[in-house]
């Protein structure tokens, strides 16, 4: 049973989460590559590194939720990391052993200011989002 779920998985053409969207402020950096996190902080926003796949349904569920917050906050800057080959494989992406760590599951967000701070690491996007709306609102204060 699980060899041919294995192999359905591995044999259906899912999108890139975040295929089609429109927002300018969805960018991928990675498809598996080791990234500078602290690179992609921007002065002025907030950065959100998406770190999914193409196979992961809840990276599909989470892309879906901020795609409209994205369009309401100009200033929030997705950085996706798109990681490429099957699920088995994730371990041997340099990406996926560099962000997630033994945490090893994703979607895996991790939120930076415009100084490059993290705010948050973790698999809620609710979360996420909560986290950068709570540090605008004490920053604006």
């Amino acid at each position: 049973m699980l060899l041919a779920l294995a192999l359905l998985v591995a044999a259906s053409p899912f999108p890139d989460p975040w295929a089609g969207t429109e927002a300018p402020q969805v960018v991928t950096v990675s498809t598996g590559e080791a990234i500078d996190l602290a690179a992609l902080a921007t002065p002025g926003s907030y950065t959100i590194v998406d770190v999914g796949a193409a196979w992961c349904a809840p990276c599909h569920d989470a892309a879906r939720v901020l795609r409209p917050y994205l369009e309401e906050h100009p200033d929030v800057l997705v950085r996706a990391v798109t990681l490429a080959g099957q699920p088995w494989e994730l371990g041997e992406s340099p990406a996926a052993v560099q962000l997630l760590g033994r945490r090893g599951r994703i979607p895996f967000f991790i939120a930076l200011d415009g100084d490059g701070d993290v705010l948050y690491e973790g698999h809620d996007v609710e979360r996420v989002i909560a986290r950068i709306d709570r540090t605008r609102a004490r920053r604006s204060r």
